[in-house]
């Protein structure tokens, strides 16, 4: 059994614990395709099986957030279940805001927050943040393709969010109210989709404990955007044993067929078809 389930993970959930849920129900190893704080709910997607090959591929795809930020105060995790930290009771005003989602869009460097899963010394950077040490972390290059202001609601600004994957939604809230000249946190953060996977079709935990396996999607399911390449007949048992096979030069990832059949994702490298993620017999 190998594919995917488009996960609506709720809010208080971890990602582990949807995982232990949907490998519960398929009987089949399982992981999650990029994480969501407990605290977020939305869009997780989770491979299963032989899926599970598709991780890299998958966890660099381009994210859309809903969500909501609160400026006047902070928490030490940048988000609604940390510590306040500081309180200036300064709230910008929406063209205020509206200026600082301009210049935080595009290519930027994000210096993510203490509070992560980051590894510092093979030790994970929220469990030193945890013990008091002072968590001094790299910036690092993201990709923020658009932050559109809705609307207020109460004392949360909403916004849409979509950017690529290493993003953090919590530094992007400290970073707009900085740009704003106060401070601010995340207050609530609903993941609208991951790559192909959508909300509109995402199934709650209940959904998948009842439905099972009608929840999964096939492999095919998230490849359906990438070019196909086919071989001749002749190349079947060079491919079958990882032999040299040479082809035309061509960019990115093909779907590589031989004898129709599917035998995984492949890259040309001079001259040469290296196969970077083997899907033979899935």
């Amino acid at each position: 059994m190998n594919g995917f389930v488009n996960v609506l993970k709720p809010v208080g959930a971890t990602a582990s614990d949807v995982v232990v849920c949907v490998k519960g129900v398929l009987g089949e190893k399982a992981g999650h395709l990029g994480t969501l704080d407990p605290g977020a709910s939305g869009v997780l997607p989770v491979a299963v099986g032989k899926a599970t090959r598709l991780f890299d591929f998958l966890t660099d795809k381009v994210k859309r957030y809903r969500a909501f930020f609160t400026f006047g105060k902070t928490t030490d995790t940048l988000d609604s279940y940390g510590a306040v930290t500081q309180t200036t009771g300064s709230v910008p005003s929406e063209e205020q805001v509206t200026r600082a989602c301009q210049a935080l869009t595009g290519e930027i460097m994000q210096t993510p927050p203490a509070y992560s899963a980051i590894s510092v010394g093979g030790v994970r950077a929220y469990k030193l943040a945890r013990s008091g040490q002072d968590v001094q972390l790299k910036s690092r290059k993201v990709t923020v393709y658009a932050i559109n202001f809705l609307r207020r609601q109460g004392d949360a600004f909403v916004f849409d969010v979509t950017c690529s994957a290493g993003t953090y939604i919590r530094a992007l809230a400290r970073d707009v109210a900085e740009a704003c000249g106060t401070v601010g946190y995340m207050s609530a953060l609903i993941r609208l989709s991951s790559g192909c996977f959508d909300i509109a079709d995402a199934y709650t935990l209940d959904e998948v404990r009842s439905l099972g396996q009608q929840c999964l999607l096939p492999v095919s399911y998230v490849l359906s955007d990438v070019e196909t390449l086919c071989l001749p007949d002749q190349c079947y048992d060079d491919l079958d044993f990882g032999r040299y096979v040479a082809c035309a030069p061509f960019e990115g990832l093909k779907k590589v067929y031989c004898k129709g059949q599917l035998f995984g994702l492949g890259c040309c490298t001079n001259g040469r078809l290296n196969l970077k993620y083997y899907l033979k017999n899935i």
